[in-house]
């Protein structure tokens, strides 16, 4: 496990490439081409073109393998979905001339679910509202199960925690690393060495069904109209047979909580006696794993992950 390496594209030059890739390969002209976001591993922008649907989205991929991966997740989640999820209409692999991966895909109503505060603003019924529908639709990809666990397309393992100990176990020892080299605080190291500790406490329910999940389904990711009518989920990471409480930490994660989206899914349905701590598990090891893949962080954000654990734990006893 290691930082994943990213081609030295910018986004002003990912911007002309994504132009490039659109000509070429769906033989359309660009009229207008825009940065709307980016993240650690690439660049995304909204193009008008001038033949149906008018308006992509071109998501440039940094790094080798992620493109396909996420074409992949985002045809398997919209197979059977009971939300908006947005189609993928081509893929583009780099070459020479063009040294960065793309997506296209249809481009979804509203705006994200975090950055478009004044959604914060709407009522209590409109949140639950909201609530409801999210969960609704997530749970619905949970019901949809698999023999083997694993990540989609390479689920080979028995058991959940045939798939996930070696995954942790490979975060820690990471961590332990990077604590050594002063990358990594020490009360971090202290919260996951103590995890780590009570492994079999805290997963001492046999996860009995591998379920389909998104992977990265917090507030970022979810796209609804100014009345928080739901539009689309976007955005999957990672997207596995999994245990579905796997889902659920993203869901208490940057805005989350204020939209009620963990206790509705918990009110709704059937959680093991244990989920309060797993997840905080999950998200934990999770924030550092994507500590160490992509180089970076945001500062204030493993301090709140490793607060809820160290507080659910004592709740819990441990």
């Amino acid at each position: 496990m290691e930082q994943k390496k990213k081609r030295p594209v910018s986004a002003k030059e990912a911007r002309t490439y994504a132009k490039s890739v659109l000509e070429r390969d769906w033989s359309c002209a660009v009229k207008d081409i825009r940065f709307i976001g980016g993240g650690s591993f690439g660049f995304v922008y909204s193009a008008t073109i001038d033949k149906s649907p008018y308006t992509v989205i071109m998501k440039g991929f940094r790094c080798e393998g992620l493109c396909e991966r996420e074409a992949s997740e985002l045809r398997m989640l919209a197979h059977d979905s009971a939300v908006k999820v947005p189609k993928v209409f081509f893929t583009f692999a780099e070459t020479k001339e063009i040294p960065i991966d793309f997506l296209c895909m249809e481009k979804v109503e509203g705006t994200n679910c975090f950055t478009d505060f004044g959604k914060l603003l709407c009522s209590r019924q409109e949140k639950e509202r909201f609530s409801d529908e999210v969960t609704t639709a997530v749970r619905h990809w949970h019901t949809q199960t698999n023999e083997k666990f694993g990540l989609i397309g390479n689920a080979v393992y028995d058991s959940w925690l045939d798939y996930y100990r070696p995954f942790a176990l490979e975060v820690l020892e990471q961590a332990r690393r990077m604590n050594k080299a002063g990358t990594l605080e020490g009360y971090a190291l202290k919260a996951m060495e103590r995890g780590m500790k009570y492994f079999d406490v805290i997963f001492e329910e046999p996860v009995k069904c591998a379920c389909l999940i998104h992977g990265d389904l917090n507030v970022m990711n979810i796209m609804s109209d100014k009345k928080l009518n739901v539009t689309a989920i976007i955005d999957p990471l990672e997207s596995k047979w999994a245990d579905p409480e796997y889902e659920l930490f993203q869901m208490r994660n940057l805005t989350g909580n204020l939209f009620g989206l963990y206790e509705s899914y918990k009110r709704k349905y059937s959680v093991t006696k244990n989920c309060d701590i797993k997840t905080a598990f999950y998200a934990l090891y999770h924030e550092v794993y994507t500590y160490i893949i992509t180089g970076s962080r945001i500062h204030w954000y493993l301090p709140q992950m490793v607060r809820r654990f160290n507080k659910d734990m004592r709740c819990a006893g441990i």
